[in-house]
């Protein structure tokens, strides 16, 4: 009877030929895998917020000029260029002959002063300085109109010695609209003159019953209330 191993031997060659060109699942170059697609990324939402880190050790995004609101809820208009430095922003209101509030940005007060704190102890002077003396916001710093004449206020804290309540000063307090109307106190006209100033920078300032400069009889007051922020340098 003829053998059958020679076939057996052949059928197992062909079986290692065939594993041999399809190769295992194992050893294949191809993956199996289906990828995840990535999330859709839509306008905003894939873009840092405002002002917020893009990372660690990276600095906050600008924000640029942009209104904002003041201490008394006033809007206070974008400024032309980002303030740095000792900032006030403040809020005004004044009333009588001529009626007008809103909200300015002065850096011009307390520039020298190393910070807010510092400002509100001398006054933007040097320490042990005789005679100090606070200036409150000024509009006409900001260059603010009214009817399209320039506001201006003087109102001077005066002797100054740090953060406090003050019911009175030494100097003329003045109120200005324009190059020609003005009201304001001197030696032989008064008015009501409050001020406080916090620890902070903050603070605000009252001036009652300004009489008119060329005694037609009216009348102009004037309040304003501030915070001061120091911004970081431009």
């Amino acid at each position: 009877m003829t053998s059958r191993r020679p076939f057996v031997a052949a059928v197992a060659v062909l079986a290692c030929m065939v594993a041999a060109c399809h190769g295992s699942p194992a050893t294949t170059a191809h993956s199996t895998r289906t990828a995840t697609p990535s999330p859709a990324r839509t306008g905003v939402a894939s873009s840092p917020a405002l002002g917020a880190s893009t990372g660690p050790g990276s600095s906050p995004s600008p924000s640029g000029p942009r209104p904002t609101t003041g201490p008394g809820g006033c809007t206070i208009a974008a400024p032309a260029t980002v303030p740095s430095g000792l900032t006030l922003y403040v809020c005004y209101t004044i009333s009588g002959a001529a009626s007008a509030s809103g909200g300015f940005i002065d850096s011009d007060q307390g520039a020298n002063a190393l910070s807010c704190a510092d400002w509100a102890e001398y006054g933007g002077e040097a320490a042990g300085s005789a005679g100090a003396a606070l200036q409150a916001p000024d509009p006409g710093d900001a260059e603010v109109t009214v009817n399209g004449q320039d506001l201006g206020f003087d109102l001077v804290i005066n002797p100054y010695s740090g953060p406090g309540s003050y019911p009175s000063t030494t100097v003329a307090e003045s109120v200005s609209l324009g190059a020609t109307l003005s009201w304001s106190t001197n030696n032989t006209k008064t008015a009501t003159f409050t001020a406080q100033v916090n620890s902070d920078g903050s603070g605000s300032v009252t001036a009652t019953a300004l009489p008119n400069d060329s005694s037609n009889g009216s009348v102009e007051s004037v309040s304003e209330s501030w915070v001061c922020v120091m911004e970081p340098a431009a």
